[in-house]
């Protein structure tokens, strides 16, 4: 069988070489000869072949197309003949199916600007070349010194100009770019500074150029920096500099960021003087004054006498609306209101100022517009409510002028709340009033307003009155003052701390609220913020003596962050550090765990007894039934302050004679005796005379959470004042546990009993019993 291989060889139309088989042409020339089948002389080549409908041939073509000719593409005069471009041939040309060639003589629109900017650079004298950055006398000082302008134009005059100190700069280069990993075109963009910054030290006649030099270059100083650092080519200045205006990352100093063109600044108008936003780029003029100049002529305005304005009337446009009011009466004042030229607005004429308008009324006796319903705010701005207090200082409350729609609100909350006679209750019905008075009821008052004003006076309230607007969509909330408290005292904490370590930090954080890579157990914010108070101080220390990251803490460290403490504080501090290191070793934070084998120790208090004379009239002196139910609770049934505020209305069963604790998933029975169960009884009934409207779920309730629609849990402030003066909460637990622990011995009657833990029952019984146990007390 014949070989059906062809052979290299110039096709005939093109010149170019290409594997030929059977045919003379290339396949790209034959697609050209089926698309153009006339023939003609080429104005470019002087061929006799194919031509297209420009009149070209196609290597002509080729060569205009990839900006190789610029002169002929823009069809300057006196353009010479060309020699045919030698090419290899491919399989696959779609020369064919380019868009049209178009030239004109006058350089238009649709004419490549490629083609004219590299036409430029061929039509550029060569003579001014040779004088830029001529080498100067070494080291000879400099009398001035100028700043220079370097450009693209300063770059091309060194082509090719031999540099000394190039082929080591040039070496460091490609090194550096291997290194990091960095494209050709940052290389290329690189070696253009780095060769104009040798010509600036061969122009100073210096060994080395000094490094403030380097600010004279367009771009990339940082690279350039370390470049001549490393090749030995620059005068390093005592400090580091950075050129660079933007904040770049330690770790790669030389990637120079393109810097934002920042926004214009607010400014005037130079015909209305009025205030334009940030951000115009219009010019000095605002919209409205622009198409005033351009349909009005222009002259001097007969009311505020200024010249070379577009008048309409004889007035400018910020005289024009006061016209009628001239006309009233002669113009005393020349001035005219401020203006802020928004970038949307309505069209429109402008209304003229009326005539007839009212006097206005005496300030102190007439409270602030009120704003209507639906209607936005030009600017948001906090009131300062200092100068309304001290207007309404004297002033009876109940004398203050109100809508009709504030007086029917004000009553509805007078109705609601009649059953709290207490202090408290007036401070609400006083907030309520001034807000009204002031602000009105036509539109929703901002939640800041309301704090801001309650925070001026001890007499006045807040969190009740908005939780009343609130519920009837009055009230503007505020989200910064819904944050939790502990949320943002761990923000501030954190952020305090440098970088990376506020990072690793952030990264624990999410490891104990269980949003790490594994899911664990979640943990509350304050919680944390105790976690976090632990710690603080040490990660304070570290950073102080250099630590820049917690992968360079040793186990050594760790040590003696703790040796130095003993006790509660000690065992506490061990435990967070062995948290966060836990949780940064298992978000792939760290390398390994320092204090992995940190002992933590356990607690050596032994609990203790309340002494009898104590607990002699302990009921007697909680007189109201909150506090008596609350001693039962703690020193019959030892359950802890935390779950007596968490026990809900729900979980008592009367009938039964059952309380039931909830310990988060757990749940725990209480078995009440007579005593308990007749204490129970007499707080529910009380609660339910006095707060009848109350629908708070928890047992407990006070005069401030019973009414609250918050639903919060009773404070155990309220739980500890029941108490007397030397006795706690968890003292009388102890105390319980500890009695039932000698009257019986049996750790496992006191887990049923009391619900606590095998290890807390056997050290109350080894407490009670030292007999029973291995070691006995010294």
């Amino acid at each position: 069988m014949a070989n059906q291989g062809g052979s290299a060889r110039s096709c005939e139309m093109c010149l170019s070489w290409s594997v030929l088989r059977w045919t003379r042409t290339c396949h790209g020339c034959r697609a050209w000869k089926r698309t153009y089948p006339e023939r003609g002389k080429c104005p470019r080549c002087r061929h006799e072949t194919h031509l297209n409908t420009d009149g070209l041939c196609k290597p002509c073509l080729q060569a205009i197309r990839a900006v190789d000719d610029a002169e002929w593409a823009l069809g300057g005069a006196g353009a010479q003949p060309r020699d045919l471009q030698l090419i290899v041939g491919t399989w696959r040309d779609y020369a064919t199916h380019a868009r049209k060639l178009v030239r004109r003589h006058n350089g238009g629109r649709r004419v490549s600007q490629a083609w004219r900017l590299k036409h430029k650079q061929e039509q550029a004298p060569t003579t001014e070349a040779a004088a830029v950055l001529e080498p100067g006398f070494r080291h000879q000082l400099a009398l001035f010194t100028v700043p220079r302008t370097l450009t693209d134009a300063t770059v091309r005059a060194i082509i090719g100009r031999p540099l000394s100190g190039w082929d080591r700069a040039c070496a460091v280069l490609v090194e550096m770019a291997a290194e990091h990993g960095m494209s050709q075109g940052w290389h290329y963009k690189v070696a253009e500074m780095v060769r104009l910054a040798l010509a600036v030290r061969e122009a100073e006649g210096a060994d080395r150029l000094p490094e403030p030099m380097l600010r004279d270059l367009p771009t990339h100083r940082d690279a350039v920096r370390l470049v001549l650092l490393r090749a030995d080519l620059l005068e390093a200045a005592p400090e580091p500099m950075r050129f660079s205006r933007t904040d770049q990352p330690a770790r790669t100093p030389y990637i120079t960021d393109p810097v934002p063109i920042p926004l214009r600044a607010p400014r005037q108008c130079r015909d209305c003087h009025g205030w334009m936003p940030v951000g115009r780029r219009a010019g000095f003029r605002c919209t409205p004054c622009r198409h005033w100049r351009e349909r009005h002529p222009r002259g001097r305005c007969v009311r505020c006498r200024r010249e070379d304005l577009p008048l309409r009337a004889d007035r400018c446009r910020t005289c024009h609306p006061y016209r009628l009011l001239d006309e009233a009466k002669p113009a005393t004042s020349r001035a005219t209101q401020l203006e802020i030229s928004l970038p949307a607005g309505v069209g429109g004429p402008v209304l003229p100022v009326p005539v007839d308008v009212p006097p206005a009324a005496d300030a102190d006796e007439t409270p602030a517009e009120w704003t209507a319903r639906g209607q936005e705010a030009l600017f948001t701005m906090r009131r300062d409510w200092s100068p309304v207090l001290a207007r309404l200082r004297r002033r009876p409350r109940a004398d203050l002028p109100l809508t009709e729609r504030a007086r029917l609100l004000v009553e509805e909350y007078l109705q609601l709340r009649a059953d709290q006679q207490a202090p408290d209750y007036r401070k609400n019905i006083h907030t309520l009033t001034i807000l009204m008075y002031w602000l009105g009821a036509e539109a929703a008052v901002l939640e800041r307003d309301v704090h801001d004003l309650a925070q001026l006076d001890p007499n006045l309230a807040a969190k009740p009155v908005c939780q009343f607007l609130r519920a009837r969509g009055l009230l503007v909330d505020a989200p910064d003052l819904h944050q939790d408290a502990d949320l943002v005292w761990i923000e501030a904490a954190v952020g305090a701390l440098p970088q990376p370590v506020a990072s690793e930090v952030r990264a624990w954080v999410d490891v104990l609220r269980s949003q790490g890579r594994r899911e664990g157990e979640f943990r509350s914010w304050d919680g944390i913020r105790r976690y976090l108070t632990y710690v603080q101080p040490v990660l304070t220390d570290w950073t102080a003596t250099g630590v820049a990251t917690l992968r360079e803490i040793t186990q050594q460290q760790v040590e003696d962050a703790v040796n130095d403490l003993s006790g509660h504080a000690r065992r506490q501090l061990a435990i967070v550090l062995r948290s966060l290191f836990r949780s940064l070793k298992r978000q792939r934070v760290v390398f390994r765990d320092p204090a992995r084998n940190l002992p933590v120790g356990d607690l050596k208090g032994m609990p203790r007894s309340v002494p009898s004379d104590l607990l002699a009239g302990l009921l007697d002196h909680a007189a109201t039934p909150l506090g008596c139910l609350t001693v039962a609770l703690v020193a019959v049934h030892a359950v802890s302050g935390h779950d007596i505020r968490a026990i809900r209305t729900a979980d008592v069963d009367l009938a039964r004679g059952t309380v039931e604790i909830r310990r988060g998933l757990l749940r725990h029975t209480l078995y009440l005796e007579q005593f308990t169960h007749r204490l129970a009884a007499e707080w529910l009934t009380y609660r339910h005379r006095r707060w009848p409207a109350s629908t708070n779920p928890h047992l407990l309730v006070s005069q401030k959470t019973a009414l609250d629609p918050d639903h919060p849990a009773v404070n155990i402030g309220t739980l500890r004042g029941v108490l007397p003066k030397g006795l706690t909460l968890d003292g009388l637990r102890q105390d319980r546990i500890l009695n039932e622990a000698l009257e019986c011995g049996d750790p496992l009657r006191l887990m049923r009993l009391f619900g606590i833990t095998e290890k807390t029952a056997m050290h109350y019984v080894g407490t009670a019993h030292p007999e029973r146990t291995a070691k006995l007390p010294r």
